[in-house]
């Protein structure tokens, strides 16, 4: 077949078709690897966030600022969870924001579901925990 020779109209649908082949063949293996979001925790809520189980149980660090205007310290915010992947659980503390590497990928604190206040501290039970469970791509068997 020769380029030149065939019409614009069946170039575009070729093109088409062949980034749909490409496309639609590698979504079932990047499927497995898409973030799950475990929305609206609360404390000592045992959950599934993909293949862990975890219990957030306790706030380490929330440093966050109620108005930016007067804050001069970077914000902060850290709590522990409890995670149940192995026989004995063991204690992650997440930051928000930022990747914690865990068994299989990583966890992201992505939101508290709270605002900071300027003055008190928050309870326990105003947080409304959202966690991103992150899979790592398994390596294939090389031969």
């Amino acid at each position: 077949m020769n380029w030149a020779t065939i019409n614009w109209a069946t170039r575009i649908l070729m093109m088409l078709g062949g980034a749909a082949m490409i496309t639609s063949a590698p979504v079932s293996a990047q499927s497995q690897y898409q973030p799950i979001i475990a929305y609206d925790l609360t404390f000592f809520e045992r959950a599934k966030v993909g293949p862990l189980e975890i219990t957030p149980f306790g706030v380490v660090r929330d440093q966050r600022c109620a108005d930016a205007r007067f804050c001069y310290r970077p914000e902060d915010l850290r709590i522990s969870v409890i995670l149940h992947d192995q026989r004995i659980p063991r204690e992650v503390v997440l930051t928000l924001g930022q990747a914690t590497q865990v068994p299989g990928g990583v966890l992201v604190l992505r939101d508290p579901g709270t605002r900071p206040r300027s003055r008190g501290a928050l309870a326990l039970t105003e947080y409304a925990l959202d966690i991103e469970f992150i899979p790592t791509p398994r390596r294939g068997r090389r031969l």
